[in-house]
């Protein structure tokens, strides 16, 4: 009798299966057909790869790997992964720390003694996989480029590419804010070479390509992305136009691995299962850090959660190129796997689909959770108003498990959309709710100072001064209050302020260090 229940179940479990399955390739055909229709931004053209446990249940390619000679993806197709690459990185790093070679609190110049010391001895192993590090994204090295497609072609070593680095100035004090860089990860990738002595092509085969025996997940040249990689494309002009590929030497560690969607799978199912790293050295890569990021992954990544806020689930996406990567791995056993060689795409929008159609969910009932328009009061009241904002993060916040707010820029909009109305006195107590708390709340107040110098003076000192209580560290903050006592003609305070702002940017090397010196002479020699 129990071996006949046994089969029952067995079988209707199986039927549940091939249902979801089927549901799941029905969608993926409707969004390569009228991807726009469908909110993915363009029609799919990709592999998507689901498992549930250690099992694969669906992997179907759909569209062209190359369309200019109608050549066919297939589910074996390999892709660049763009920033899918730092999860790799990130436990590449670990598996040095199990064996002692490095330390998460070590400074990097512990281990490249070139580049500068003064700023380097406050950049650490954790901040660059935290992306807590202080150091841009790629926009911090984009002066030293006549333009995109400059840095795009520019070949460079390791060693060349990590002093490149270290010319530009920092955007926040190491250890204090979330930053995503990847010119930390490309540093990350200079410390790996030096430690072990290889590069970084021959680690992913020692670590990756061999020890799991897979063969199509590597880091290679030009020559062997133009040649073995498939083609990737943006939709312009009513026909999808071949993109150029950026040099292999420059994307690096942050982002140049090529791979298919089975190797991704078999990598973190190896990860997920402690066979790259011992059980507690794979818990501290997973551990949450500032904004869920942890050591190459995001816990509950926001831009997935706010269309599936009742799934727990660690993620990366990436993109290079034309080339878009996201991997999910659910805490229900569910795991996704991405990969487009077109663009545009909502990655975002696209494997949330999925999760939720291979759940058996309805896709016509939505679980996105939106905030109010801040288009008009008639919208923003319409789409629930004060309650709405607040219900947005309060349940982004409950499932991601860390604290989610509204941006900056849409906060200010608020601001602005009830500026002289009966609300406004109500949106203040909802902004000091959104700063209460909040790490990264200097950005907001930085905007609401400035938004109110034009037209309450008395708010706008308000806010300065709450922004160098709450930053004191910061230079932006120190130099926003500066402005405001300059205006006033208080030239003493504005002298001090300024001071504070060169002050610590030259001990944090920090960005606009010319610009707060400026500020400050120029006070000086009208006192």
């Amino acid at each position: 009798m129990k071996s006949i229940i046994r089969l029952i179940v067995c079988v209707l479990i199986s039927v549940s299966s091939l249902h979801g399955q089927h549901r799941v390739d029905s969608l993926l055909t409707a969004y390569t057909q009228n991807g726009r229709k469908n909110g993915i931004r363009a029609n799919f053209n990709g592999v998507v790869l689901i498992a549930k446990n250690d099992k694969i249940v669906f992997h179907k390619a759909y569209g062209y790997a190359d369309f200019d000679n109608n050549i066919k993806l297939t589910p074996n197709s390999k892709f660049l992964i763009g920033s899918m690459t730092k999860p790799i990185v990130a436990a590449m790093i670990m598996k040095q720390v199990e064996k002692r070679t490095i330390k998460l609190n070590q400074p990097i110049t512990d281990f490249l003694p070139y580049l500068n010391k003064k700023k380097g001895k406050h950049i650490t192993i954790h901040g660059l996989l935290s992306h807590t590090s202080g150091l841009a994204h790629y926009n911090g090295i984009a002066p030293f480029f006549k333009n995109r497609s400059d840095f795009f072609n520019a070949q460079l070593t390791p060693e060349e590419y990590s002093i490149l680095v270290d010319k530009a100035d920092l955007v926040s004090i190491p250890g204090t804010q979330y930053n995503y860089s990847s010119l930390g990860y490309v540093l990350l990738g200079a410390v790996l070479e030096k430690v072990t002595g290889s590069s970084f092509s021959e680690l992913i085969t020692t670590y990756v390509s061999t020890s799991l025996k897979l063969n199509t997940i590597g880091f290679e040249d030009n020559d062997y992305v133009d040649s073995n990689i498939v083609k990737s494309y943006r939709w312009n002009k009513g026909e999808y136009q071949k993109s150029p590929n950026r040099n292999q030497s420059n994307t690096f560690t942050a982002g140049g691995i090529h791979a298919n969607a089975e190797a991704l799978f078999t990598w973190t199912q190896a990860l997920t299962h402690n066979k790259l790293l011992s059980k507690s050295m794979t818990k501290r890569l997973f551990t949450s850090n500032l904004n869920g990021y942890a050591y190459g992954w995001i816990r509950n990544d926001s831009e997935v959660l706010r269309y599936i806020p009742h799934a727990q689930f660690y993620a990366h996406g990436g993109r290079v190129n034309s080339y878009s990567s996201y991997v999910m791995i659910g805490d229900d056993g569910t795991t996704i796997v991405m990969l487009s060689n077109t663009l545009p795409l909502h990655p975002w929008k696209l494997v949330s689909d999925v999760y939720r159609v291979y759940k058996n969910e309805d896709l016509t009932k939505s679980t996105r959770i939106i905030l109010p328009s801040f288009r008009s009061l008639e919208k923003f009241n319409q789409e629930g108003g004060i309650d709405g904002v607040m219900y947005y993060k309060n349940k982004l916040t409950e499932g991601a498990g860390y604290p989610i707010y509204p941006s900056s820029n849409y906060l200010t909009r608020l601001v602005n959309l009830h500026h002289n109305t009966p609300d406004a006195k109500a949106i203040e107590t909802l902004i000091d709710k959104m700063i209460t708390g909040n790490p990264n709340a200097e950005g907001l107040i930085n905007r609401l100072a400035y938004f109110y110098l034009k037209t309450n003076p008395t708010k706008a000192e308000e806010y300065f001064k709450k922004g160098v209580k709450l930053f004191s560290k910061s230079p932006n903050a120190w130099d926003g209050l500066g402005e405001y006592y300059e205006k006033n003609q208080d030239l003493t305070k504005a002298k001090k302020a300024y001071a504070k702002a060169v002050s610590l940017a030259e001990k944090y090397s920090l960005q606009n260090l010319k610009t707060f010196r400026e500020n400050l002479n120029r006070v000086k020699d009208e006192m």
